[in-house]
C-alpha cells in the first residue's frame, strides 16, 4: 500500500469523499482520526453538519437505527439515530436541510453485523429511508492488518472502498504541529534531535529503509508488533507526554519519570529525561522578557535547543516575540537558524514574529541557513 501524508489524504478525503467512502489506515496514534477535526475547520465544510468521529467498536442495537411502527399507514420504518445527524427534518429533498461530515473510526473492527448495520451509510449515503443531502462526505480510519489489532475487511467489500495508507509525520511534520499548538518544549527539542522517532516498523519489513535490520535492536523507542512493549513512542503519546512535561512543576521527579514511562515507554521515557534535565539549566520565560539582553544562556546545546523551542511557542505577543528574538542573538547561530525556520514554518507563530524588527533582522542575517517551503 502507497503510504500518503496528511495533506495528500486530506485532499482525497474532500476531492471524492461526497462519492466514495475513503478508507485511512494507519499505525496507532499517527492521528487519523484528528483529521475529522481538520476537515471540520475547512472552509470546504462550514455549511455541513460535522459529525463527531463515531466509534465503530462501540456500536451496539440501536446505535445506528432503531424500528418505528406506523399503524395507520401499516408500515415499520428505520428511525436513524441523531449520532448521524440525518433526521425527518434534514435529509435530501427536505429545503433547508445540510449536507452532513462524517467519520467511521475503528470502521474495520466490530463485529460483521456491526459492519452490516453501517454499510448502507458507508455504500449508499442513507439510514433506512432517510438519504444524506448532497455533497455530504461520509469516511473511516482503522489501524493496518500487519498490526495485528483486528482490522478485517471481505473482498468484495473492499472492491466498494478507496483504501489509502496513512503515513506517520515526519519529525518536522509534527514538530511544526507542536509549535503551533504550544507543545512543551523539551518534547519538541527531543522531537528535533531524535527524528528516528517517526520510523516505522513498516520500515524493517522488504522494501522499507531499515530492511534487513532488526528493529528491537536498532529502534525500541517505537511500536513493534513483534514484541511485547511496555509503552512506545507516537504522535499521540508524544503528544500526551507533553501535556505531562508543562504541569511537571506540579508533581515531584518519581511521580513524572512513572507517568512518562506510562505513557511512552521506559527507553523513551529515560532519554526524554535528558531533555528535561537540562532545559532546568535554562533562565524563565518571564526572565527572558524582562532582560533579554542580560538573562543567562546555557552553554549546553540541548539546553539551547530547549529554550529555542520554548522561546516560540510561549511567545503570543509583539514585545515577547521581540524579546526571544533579542535573546536568540545571543545564542549560537545554528540556533538562531533553528529559530528562524521554525517560526516560519508556525502557522500560528510567524505573523507575530514578522511584525518584529529583530525578527526581520535575523533573518536576513542568517540567510545561508534560513530556507522557505
Amino acid at each position: 500500500m502507497k503510504m500518503l501524508n496528511r495533506k495528500q489524504v486530506i485532499s482525497l478525503i474532500k476531492a471524492v469523499g461526497d462519492k466514495r467512502t475513503v478508507i485511512v489506515l494507519g499505525e496507532n496514534g499517527v492521528g487519523k482520526t484528528s483529521i475529522q477535526n481538520e476537515l471540520s475547520r475547512d472552509p470546504m465544510f462550514a455549511n455541513h453538519t460535522v459529525v463527531d468521529p463515531i466509534e465503530c467498536t462501540q456500536l451496539s442495537d440501536g446505535s445506528v437505527w432503531m424500528p418505528d411502527i406506523d399503524r395507520e399507514a401499516g408500515v415499520s420504518r428505520e428511525l436513524p439515530n441523531d449520532r448521524f445527524g440525518v433526521s425527518k427534518t434534514n435529509q435530501k429533498g427536505i429545503n433547508g436541510s445540510k449536507p452532513v461530515l462524517i467519520c467511521f473510526d475503528e470502521i474495520l473492527k466490530p463485529r460483521q453485523y456491526i459492519k452490516d448495520m453501517i454499510a448502507p451509510p458507508i455504500y449508499e449515503r442513507r439510514i433506512g429511508g432517510y438519504h444524506f443531502v448532497e455533497r455530504s462526505v461520509v469516511w473511516g480510519a482503522s489501524n493496518l492488518a500487519a498490526e495485528g489489532l483486528g482490522d478485517l475487511l471481505q473482498p468484495h467489500l473492499r472492491s466498494r472502498l478507496v483504501i489509502v495508507g496513512l503515513a506517520k509525520p515526519t519529525s518536522s511534520e509534527f514538530i511544526q504541529f507542536g509549535t503551533d499548538i504550544g507543545m512543551a518544549a523539551e518534547i519538541l527539542a527531543f522531537c528535533e534531535e531524535t527524528p528516528n522517532l517517526f520510523d516505522s516498523f513498516l520500515d524493517y519489513e522488504p522494501g522499507g529503509k531499515h530492511a534487513g535490520q532488526v528493529q528491537e535492536k536498532h529502534n525500541g523507542k517505537i511500536f513493534n508488533p513483534q514484541v511485547p512493549q511496555d509503552g512506545f513512542a507516537s504522535p499521540r503519546t508524544l503528544h500526551a507526554a507533553s501535556d505531562i512535561v508543562l504541569e511537571m512543576d506540579n508533581m515531584d521527579t518519581q511521580t513524572l519519570q512513572a507517568a512518562l514511562e506510562g505513557t511512552v515507554g521506559r527507553a523513551t521515557a529515560d532519554d526524554l529525561g535528558a531533555y528535561i534535565r537540562f532545559g532546568s539549566e535554562n533562565p524563565s520565560f518571564a526572565e527572558v522578557c524582562a532582560d533579554p539582553a542580560h538573562a543567562r544562556v546555557a552553554k549546553s546545546p540541548i539546553a539551547q535547543i530547549v529554550m529555542t523551542y520554548k522561546l516560540i511557542t510561549n511567545s503570543n505577543t509583539r514585545e515577547q516575540a521581540e524579546a526571544a528574538t533579542e535573546y536568540v542573538a545571543r545564542m549560537r547561530n545554528e540556533m538562531q537558524s533553528l529559530f528562524c525556520n521554525s517560526v516560519a514554518n508556525s502557522s500560528n507563530r510567524v505573523h507575530t514574529f514578522m511584525t518584529v524588527k529583530p525578527y526581520q533582522n535575523m533573518l536576513a542575517e542568517n540567510k545561508i541557513y534560513f530556507s522557505t517551503k
